[in-house]
């Protein structure tokens, strides 16, 4: 769900993607962490098994744990 649709289904915390968090790929399933966040919907994500990429952030959706 995109940032703007979290604000029109009125959550209370809507959530965004975050430099240095962690996110998963919508289509894999697949965790990576952020490494960059541009202005021009692309993100500098590292994955576990390394290698840095660049990737659409439409395709990213934020993952939060709670501590």
């Amino acid at each position: 769900m995109s940032f703007i649709e979290q604000l029109r289904n009125n959550q209370p915390y809507p959530v965004a993607l975050k430099q240095g968090g962690k996110a998963k790929i919508i289509h894999t399933g697949q965790l990576v962490d952020v490494k960059r966040i541009s202005d021009h919907g692309i993100s500098m994500v590292s994955f576990r098994t390394g290698g840095k990429y660049l990737i659409s952030n439409k395709f990213l959706e934020p993952v939060y744990t709670h501590r």
